[in-house]
């Protein structure tokens, strides 16, 4: 009886504390990224709309936000402070997280055939 109290207590404990993160974990907060190139790039996420930042070049993007599944979102540029990126405006990128590592995700994006992953590093939760 001593032996099934002990299991018991250490799966429940196991449980406990191997609480794994999940995509949905990801959806909103301050992100910035592992790559050098962009190391200036900060990310806030809400429900609805992503704002990318470059505070040193004092650029600022705005994009609608829409979860396709759990792991992966598609983001459309609205608004751009710079008109030099007005391009962007109405680009569509397909984001997938396809692996996660405590409070990094590493992401697939996608926009007209061409595919980048990045590491992303969440920093705050908003």
């Amino acid at each position: 009886m001593k032996k099934t109290i002990s299991i018991f207590i250490l799966l429940l404990a196991l449980n406990s504390f191997s609480q794994e993160k999940k995509c949905s974990d990801f959806k909103v907060g301050k992100f910035t990224y592992s790559d050098p190139d962009y190391a200036d790039l900060i990310t806030i996420r809400t429900d609805s709309l992503q704002i990318d930042s470059y505070p040193k070049m004092g650029w600022e993007m705005t994009s609608r936000i829409e979860w396709l599944t759990d792991c992966k979102y598609e983001i459309v540029y609205i608004k751009v402070n710079d008109p030099k990126m007005e391009s962007l405006i109405g680009i569509k990128y397909v984001i997938e997280i396809i692996e996660i590592d405590n409070n990094k995700i590493m992401c697939r994006t996608e926009s007209d055939g061409i595919t980048v992953e990045k590491e992303m590093i969440k920093t705050e939760t908003e």
